[in-house]
């Protein structure tokens, strides 16, 4: 289970993991490309850069509506603290940024083959700023949003239309630590008269 950081190491490690998969051979064939984790204030709104830009961009959470009800767990981090972790939804939007179609339209597709072959992140891609657990996966699944919805994200923030992909982060579960019940030691039962 991560912790408070864990929105934005998810971001910067799906980033990172497809820097690095973006290989010499392909830097050769198609140009530079750099994979960037943004916010909302931060969306790339200056093409005038060298090849392209992906950005990765975490622009909705959700409480995942399956464990959303699940029990306090075993793994304790703090002696004296039970932890029922917040099962979370990461909708991610993944954008590219050039002024070359070209190039484009070819790290776009690159990008959703990439995902498609290994949709996984786990430990080995997981930055560990996220405080994530050894054991902890996060499964990348291509969303659906209709046209509608889309325009009206791009429609609210500053740059125009990028051709984007949306996706879903699950699962990732956040740390909620709580001081444990204090044990049940003496019953009292009361019994009285009906007041007249």
């Amino acid at each position: 289970m991560a912790n408070e950081s864990a929105l934005l190491s998810l971001a910067e490690s799906l980033a990172r993991r497809l820097d690095n998969a973006w290989t010499a051979e392909l830097r050769a064939r198609h140009g530079d490309v750099s994979f960037q984790a943004v916010g909302s204030g931060a969306l790339l709104a200056d093409l005038n850069v060298q090849g392209a830009v992906l950005s990765v961009w975490p622009y909705r959470v959700t409480i995942n509506e399956q464990m959303r009800n699940l029990s306090a767990s075993d793994a304790r981090r703090t002696p004296g603290l039970s932890n029922r972790p917040l099962s979370l939804d990461v909708h991610l939007l993944l954008s590219i940024w050039s002024a070359n179609t070209a190039l484009e339209l070819a790290v776009f597709a690159w990008v959703l083959r990439e995902l498609h072959r290994q949709p996984i992140l786990d430990a080995s891609t997981l930055s560990s700023n996220g405080g994530w657990s050894a054991e902890e996966v996060v499964q990348l699944i291509p969303a659906e949003i209709t046209v509608e919805d889309m325009m009206r994200i791009w429609d609210a923030i500053a740059p125009s239309y990028r051709l984007s992909a949306p996706y879903v982060a699950r699962i990732v579960q956040l740390d909620v630590e709580e001081p444990d019940a204090l044990p049940v030691v003496a019953r009292r039962f009361d019994y009285g008269g009906v007041p007249a």
